[in-house]
């Protein structure tokens, strides 16, 4: 499972909060973290400042405690806890396998637990709703066992609706969405 893992393990940037304009670029490695930071600023005290980069190795930031707050300011707690996680050798191997093993592990689920899997993270929504997922699972109307009722002998069976132009449940539309 090591061979999975690539050189960077995480990496993130973004801006401070308010009222700071200062931008900071964390990545994560195999063997250390790195933070880099530029000061952004009108005024001319800050014009001469240069960028910094900490370098640390896992378990140097492990026990640097004061650095985790600030960071966690920046970069929300949930980023935190899951650096934290890297750092201790936690990793998360299913995100990580190569997209044509997972769409092959997919192959065996149905529509509705394929959709429960797509709202679970980032990574599984944008591999759900690819065309080349969905080329290669070619979804076949499929019974839905809870939803057969009985009536008068017979048995009715709720199959899931496919768009025909697209040949993926209904459910699986792409967004059609403005940034402004």
């Amino acid at each position: 499972m090591a061979s999975l893992l690539q050189e960077t393990l995480y990496e993130i940037q973004c801006q401070a909060p308010a009222p700071s304009k200062d931008f900071h670029h964390f990545v994560i490695t195999k063997k250390e973290i790195i933070l880099r930071s530029w000061k952004i600023s009108a005024r001319t005290e800050h014009r001469k400042m240069l960028p910094w980069e900490i370098k640390k190795t896992h378990s140097e930031f492990l026990e640097m405690t004061t650095m985790h707050k600030p960071l966690e300011k920046i970069f929300g707690k949930a980023t935190m806890e899951y650096v934290l996680n890297l750092c201790r050798g936690q990793f998360d191997f299913i995100v990580r396998i190569p997209d044509s093993l997972k769409i092959r592990i997919l192959s065996f689920l149905d529509t509705q637990d394929i959709k429960q899997l797509s709202e679970t993270c980032k990574t599984y929504q944008k591999l759900c709703s690819s065309e080349e997922f969905w080329e290669k699972i070619k979804p076949m109307p499929e019974i839905n066992i809870s939803a057969v009722r009985r009536k008068g002998g017979s048995a009715s069976v709720k199959t899931s609706k496919v768009n025909p132009k697209t040949g993926r449940p209904v459910w699986m539309h792409r967004r059609r969405n403005t940034l402004f």
